[in-house]
């Protein structure tokens, strides 16, 4: 079986995770990875700012030219695209010649803040459409055969996200990594105020760090954590933060199930979605900022802390009991019917 992965296999990535896993999981396969992120990192800030914003430009014309370069004279079974947003039709037209099954996976929305038109135009060509989003499932019935999507969740790496302290080398605080948004702010101000210590780290923290500079409960690990330095900080804390953006109607994100996988006790938004990945001893619900507070508080002061370890293990039993790591997601998307792969 020859097989390619077209998608960025950054170091620390999700999607490099996911390309790891597929070629874990098909022994004796030939696999290429097509890593499409150099073109867009090596071109402009100009360029690579109308990439992201409107999917044209030059970084976008210099992956179409690297994918159809690599396509080449091949003949494959398998070719999985990781987010394809950036794929003209022309590019996706040429793959759909050379490959005997063709899928899309994407954790992201597609028809919201991540919207291609490019991707559009292309996600008919596809075998299988593979989404994490319950929300956008309807848009993609409207574009496609409904028989071609399959609707997963987000997932966890097993070999990165794992506990790497004992409790007793966990700190009383809770831990964000994430974009900054306002209601994220808003949440991490409610937090402070009512004297809760936390940590942060992701991009565009710079002002909200800055207003709080002179506040001790406050600590900023910098702008990019991926990885193994993502995985430790979740060990380090007794909290992790699963806040969700408020861009689009998110109902869990790949945090929901990266915090309890590290051992650390998940704060998630209730949503339709995460009261069915967990019960009320697997994860601490909340349905506003203040609630939150009210209930972090004193656990994070209890002595023994013995109820945040309670919920911490019973939360890393539920993640791995269902299934959340990418190995058993891609393992299933693998074995479809659709498909017919051996």
């Amino acid at each position: 079986m020859k097989a390619a992965y077209v998608g960025i296999t950054s170091p620390g990535s999700t999607s490099r995770m996911r390309a790891e896993w597929l070629r874990k999981l098909t022994p004796g396969w030939e696999w290429e990875w097509m890593d499409t992120d150099p073109p867009l990192q090596d071109s402009a800030r100009v360029w690579r700012t109308l990439a992201f914003r409107a999917k044209r430009g030059h970084a976008v014309n210099r992956i179409n030219e690297m994918v159809t370069r690599r396509f080449r004279d091949k003949s494959l079974d398998l070719v999985w695209v990781d987010k394809g947003v950036f794929l003209r039709i022309d590019t996706v037209r040429d793959i759909r010649s050379r490959t005997r099954r063709l899928v899309h996976y994407t954790p992201d929305t597609a028809f919201r803040a991540n919207r291609s038109s490019h991707f559009e135009s292309t996600v008919g060509l596809y075998d299988v459409v593979v989404t994490t989003k319950s929300f956008d499932v309807d848009d993609y019935k409207r574009r496609i055969d409904p028989e071609k999507l399959l609707v997963t969740t987000q997932g966890y790496d097993p070999s990165i996200h794992y506990p790497r302290h004992t409790d007793d080398e966990r700190r009383r605080e809770a831990l964000f990594v994430g974009l900054a948004e306002p209601d994220r702010e808003r949440c991490i101000a409610a937090l402070l105020r009512h004297e809760i210590p936390v940590r942060l780290g992701g991009r565009g923290w710079g002002p909200f760090v800055y207003r709080y500079r002179s506040n001790p409960l406050l600590a900023y690990e910098g702008e990019d954590i991926f990885g193994d330095d993502y995985a430790d900080l979740l060990s380090k804390s007794w909290v992790g933060l699963g806040l969700l953006s408020k861009k689009f109607p998110e109902l869990h994100t790949t945090r929901t199930f990266e915090i309890p996988a590290c051992g650390a006790v998940l704060a998630t938004e209730q949503t339709s979605e995460t009261t069915v990945f967990f019960n009320d001893s697997e994860a601490l619900f909340f349905t506003d900022h203040a609630s939150l507070a009210a209930r972090l508080g004193p656990l994070l002061r209890d002595d023994t802390v013995s109820s945040l370890s309670e919920t911490a293990s019973a939360g890393k039993r539920r993640v791995v009991a269902d299934g959340r790591d990418y190995e058993s997601i891609l393992a299933a998307i693998l074995s479809d019917a659709r498909l017919s792969l051996p």
